[in-house]
């Protein structure tokens, strides 16, 4: 099941979209929080691949569960 849901192309769209919507939603509450200095949180490289990686990991969690989820419910 999971080799099957990995290697769908629509699943990687998923991942992509919900990494970039957490990400984009995470700068802007941080700059908000940071008084309008929505740029402040990239002048550390360790924030950026931070970013990166916990977007990712959202993503690909996020898009498994709901490919998993509909993946299942075909099958009964």
């Amino acid at each position: 099941m999971f080799y099957s849901i990995v290697t769908q192309a629509k699943f990687w769209r998923s991942v992509l979209g919900l990494a970039l919507g957490f990400s984009f939603i995470f700068v802007l509450i941080k700059g908000i929080l940071a008084h309008g200095a929505f740029l402040l949180f990239f002048e550390s490289w360790r924030n950026v691949v931070g970013l990166i990686t916990g977007s990712f990991i959202y993503g690909f969690f996020a898009a498994y569960s709901r490919f998993y989820k509909h993946f299942k419910s075909r099958k009964k």
